[in-house]
Order: C-alpha cells, then sequence, then structure tokens
C-alpha cells in the first residue's frame, strides 16, 4: 500500500517542446497540429519523452510514478477514441455535456467557445459513434509495461484512464439514441481495458472524470451506476482505483473558482465503489471542509496550482495546506498531488512546482513521525 501522505502526479507531466504542441487547440485538432516529430520518429520520440517524465518525478521524489501521459494528444481521447464503434478520423463538431451542461461546466469552456464556427453552445471536434461501442484489445497495457520496466521497483506505479461519464459526454452519437445504452457499453468497454491493465500487474489505475460534476446521465445514480460498472471486479484483484474530478486543465480556464455543484459530484462519487477521489484543490481555491463530501474515502490532494502565470509555490505554503486538510482526513487516507494540467507548464517551471510539492508534504510527514 501507499504510504501515508503518498505524492503522486494527477496523471501528466510536462511535454518537451521538440514532441508536442503546447496549445490546448492543437490538442484538439488533428495529430499533424499537434505532434511535432515525423510520423517514421513519433514511437521512438514518445519513448524518449516518456522516459524523461519517470526521470523527473523519480528524482523529485514522488511515491507513485506515472508516464507522464506523453503518448496522449488528449488525455481521455487515447481511450474512447479508439474504442470499436467510434471514429476518430472523421470528427464533427459536438457539444460537451449532457442534460446538465446548462450548469455551466467550466472544462474547456473558453478554448471551445474559440472554435464554435457558429452561436450557442461550446462545440468542439470530436470522435463520432457509428457502431456497437466494445473493446476489442489493450489500448495501454504497453504503456504499463514501459513504465513498469523503467520504474524497475523503485516506486509504485499508476495508471490514467478516461473514465466513462466523460467518455459518454464527449462523444458524438450517431448510433445509439440512447444515453444509458452507450453509456453501459462504454463502461464495459473501460472495465475489460482495466482488466487487461491488471492481468499485465497494474495495481493503481486512475479514472478521469471532469465531466462528472455536471454531465449525468437522466440521474445522477444512473451515473454512479457506470462508475461502478467501470470498476467491477478490481477491488478483488488487489486493484486500488481512484476518480480524478476537476474543474477543466489551468491553462484554458484561468478564473476557476469554487463551485456550488462540485460538493454535490464529490458526495455523489464518494457512494462509488471507487477507493478514492483526486481532487483539484489548489487553483479553484477549495476550503478543506469539501473534503468532508468524500466520506472515507482516500483522498488525492491537488496542493500545486498549474495554472500559467502562477508564482511556484514554496514548500512552507505547501506544508500549510496539507496541514488544514489533515483537519479533516487522517494521513493515512491523506495523498498529496498536483491540480491538472501539468503538462502545459515548460518543464523547469513543472519541475521547481514538484519539488515544492515534494518537500512539503515531506515536512509534514516529519512532523507527523512518519
Amino acid at each position: 500500500m501507499p504510504r501515508p501522505l503518498a505524492v503522486h502526479l494527477v496523471g501528466s507531466w510536462s511535454r518537451p517542446a521538440w514532441l508536442a504542441s503546447p496549445d490546448v487547440k492543437d490538442a484538439l485538432g488533428t495529430p499533424d497540429q499537434f505532434w511535432r516529430t515525423e510520423p517514421a520518429y513519433l514511437l521512438e520520440a514518445q519513448n524518449d519523452a516518456t522516459r524523461l517524465a519517470i526521470l523527473d518525478q523519480l528524482e523529485a521524489g514522488v511515491d507513485i510514478v506515472t508516464d507522464g501521459e506523453q503518448r496522449r494528444q488528449i488525455f481521455d481521447r487515447y481511450f474512447y477514441g479508439r474504442l470499436s464503434g467510434v471514429d476518430s478520423a472523421h470528427p464533427i463538431e459536438h457539444t460537451w455535456g449532457g442534460p446538465a451542461q446548462h450548469k455551466a461546466s467550466q472544462t474547456w469552456r473558453q478554448v471551445a467557445q474559440d472554435l464554435a464556427q457558429s452561436g450557442g453552445p461550446p462545440r468542439v471536434p470530436s470522435p463520432r459513434v457509428v457502431g456497437a461501442i466494445s473493446w476489442s484489445g489493450p489500448l495501454a497495457v504497453d504503456d504499463f509495461r514501459f513504465l513498469d520496466q523503467a520504474v524497475a521497483g523503485r516506486r509504485l506505479t499508476k495508471m490514467t484512464m478516461s473514465g466513462p461519464i466523460t467518455a459518454l459526454n464527449r462523444l458524438a452519437d450517431q448510433w445509439y439514441h440512447d444515453r444509458s445504452a452507450m453509456g453501459r457499453d462504454i463502461a464495459q468497454a473501460l472495465n475489460r481495458e482495466a482488466h487487461a491493465l491488471a492481468d499485465a500487474g497494474c495495481r493503481y489505475i486512475q479514472f478521469d472524470e471532469p465531466e462528472f460534476r455536471t454531465a449525468h446521465l437522466t440521474s445522477p445514480e444512473e451515473s454512479l451506476d457506470l462508475i461502478n460498472r467501470t470498476v467491477a471486479g478490481l477491488k478483488d484483484r488487489g486493484v486500488t482505483t481512484y476518480a480524478h474530478m476537476c474543474y477543466g486543465y489551468a491553462n484554458a480556464v484561468l478564473d476557476k473558482t469554487v463551485n456550488p455543484d462540485f460538493y454535490a459530484a464529490l458526495e455523489l462519487m464518494a457512494q462509488s465503489a471507487i477507493d478514492g477521489v483526486s481532487i483539484e484543490y489548489a487553483q479553484p481555491g477549495h476550503e478543506p471542509g469539501v473534503l468532508k463530501a468524500l466520506g472515507t474515502k482516500r483522498v488525492i490532494l491537488g496542493a500545486i496550482n498549474c495554472a500559467p502565470t502562477s508564482p511556484v509555490e514554496t514548500p512552507e505554503a505547501v506544508a500549510s495546506l496539507i496541514r488544514r486538510a489533515l483537519d479533516v482526513v487522517p494521513p493515512a487516507r491523506l495523498h498529496t498531488s498536483t491540480d491538472c494540467g501539468v503538462w502545459f507548464l515548460p518543464r523547469d517551471r513543472a519541475m521547481a512546482k514538484l519539488r515544492a510539492l515534494v518537500e512539503g508534504t515531506h515536512q509534514v510527514r516529519r512532523e507527523l513521525g512518519l
């Protein structure tokens, strides 16, 4: 099990300028707009960038290492965009968000508005559902094996995946015309991918769910059912599962404030079979009281603001934030992390922030005798 106050990234890490464009609009576009390496050399470049991401984390002293998501143009589309029944090669503009999208989810909102070709709700280029969604084979198993071999037992490792609600709301449905049926098939496919990762030895899997805050199905309970379907059987195999909940990438949503829907969404996620919840905390300015919504779940606390203009935190500031969180969550259930969107930061800035996170966490560990 991870140690108390374990430190890990949400998932992504700073990407080298020679690998990919830092522009969110490019990430939502075609691969040739995003990747800066010639196709023939892209895999080699992604492998090298992954090695750098792993090395940076090991040098900084994190407890759980990710692959930095160096192979992913979009963190979630890497999964749902490659499932059977999905056409990613011919995207169409699609309004993200389900029945609750009118609640003004901040996720990608300004970027989507900039991309919109007409008035109305934000629309972004999205993969199309053109047939029954299913899992036809491993999507990130080789990525995990690469990570596991590079870490070589020096630290625990974690893989991140798309969550079912986010996948449901970011796919343009041209087949089902029934959100509930489509959601169940997505959950089944993601569950099979998670079990394939478990077969390969992965023991920590995080499902990223930025859309869970506002874009439910016909009822919150139905959304909860999709989460439970996605993680079914994993606990019995010794896999610890997390869900990441946030407001959107920091460089795309600069004016984050505490959203009143967030507490209710955390309360709902706390009712699921997920073992822990990764919460974006620093940039929106949450207070420790919000952590009460998660009950007895493990909490991964976003203690580092990833907005491009945010100052580099001091270890003392990080330690202070952690101490306040410990008034609500005991150290055995509290992990520390960054907010999401590290991959948009320059590497030197990202490294300085990660070092502050690690040292601030170590200060609190020493105070507690851990």
